[in-house]
């Protein structure tokens, strides 16, 4: 269950919380922050798929057909961006929320209904995320969408959807409580679940939005995924362990350092920040999709 690692994280979000609280930091270094956590962690735990796939098939024909699938994946995606961005927006949120729940989550994964359960925890927790932060994320996705719809009647929206968000996880744990034995191979872990969602929700409520979305993609999920490639590969839990899963993922890491930099360049000298978010935003989501379908396939052949 990773307890020893999603332990140390949260230590280190508490340290997180007592430097800002100190310094206070700026808008530009929180930024310059999240850019730092993503390349160094961010990027390379997607930039694994391959290695993952030659585990899991380990023929050239297979080889050769996954990195097909996985360019016709992208390029489909990014088509379906351009002509249909709210399609493509809807579509993310949904692919986003099975992944982030699957990685959250504590308890079983073989049934159906596991898997109904983590991904609702993950639909509530993206909702609360974009709900919190509603209008960083309007000027994004209206952005993508190249739409002329009015902000006011969608933040409106999103205040009173946000807490119905909390809500909701916290009904699905209430539910879960009495069920412990089918969603949990061990009842502590249900009461390991409920703690360390309340701890995630109390550092988002309470941390900028870029430090919170460095702390929870860049190293929560990030490492709790690293971690579960590790496990199934039965990599040694070592520095030289975590080194060589950074080493075998700089080929890709280092394509996508170069988008990052670039993506930086025009940040720094564009009048227009959120169309620049944006172009990076879509970036990272149409690598999401190809990343899920491969990840999900290595969680049920560790099962």
């Amino acid at each position: 269950m990773q307890i020893k690692l999603r332990g140390s994280l949260f230590m280190f979000a508490f340290f997180l919380c007592l430097i800002e609280l100190v310094f206070n930091f700026n808008a530009g270094t929180q930024i310059s922050f999240l850019i730092f956590v993503l390349i160094l962690f961010g990027v390379p735990h997607g930039a694994l798929d391959l290695y993952i796939d030659q585990h899991l098939n380990r023929t050239n024909a297979n080889q050769k057909l996954f990195l097909l699938k996985y360019i016709a994946n992208i390029i489909l995606y990014a088509t379906v961006w351009y002509f249909f961005p709210i399609v493509a927006l809807i579509i993310f949120i949904l692919i986003t929320s099975y992944h982030f729940g699957e990685i959250d989550w504590m308890g079983k994964s073989s049934h159906y209904l596991h898997k109904f359960v983590y991904t609702l925890l993950g639909f509530a927790w993206i909702l609360f995320l974009l709900t919190k932060n509603i209008n960083f994320a309007l000027d994004i996705f209206l952005t993508m969408g190249r739409s002329s719809i009015q902000k006011a009647p969608l933040i409106q929206l999103a205040h009173t959807i946000y807490p119905f968000t909390l809500i909701t996880l916290l009904l699905v744990y209430i539910i879960l409580f009495f069920f412990k034995d089918f969603f949990f191979s061990k009842q502590v872990y249900f009461y390991y679940a409920v703690g360390q969602t309340i701890v995630l929700i109390l550092f988002v409520l309470y941390m900028p939005l870029w430090i919170s979305f460095a702390f929870y993609f860049g190293f929560w999920h990030s490492l709790l995924s690293f971690d579960k490639i590790r496990i199934s590969f039965s990599i040694p839990n070592t520095l030289k362990g975590w080194g060589g899963l950074l080493f075998k993922s700089a080929p890709f890491s280092i394509m996508a350092w170069f988008g990052f930099a670039y993506i930086t360049f025009l940040t720094l000298n564009s009048k227009d920040a959120t169309g620049v978010f944006t172009l990076l935003f879509i970036s990272l989501s149409v690598l999401a999709l190809p990343h899920l379908q491969v990840f999900t396939k290595l969680k049920l052949k560790g099962n």
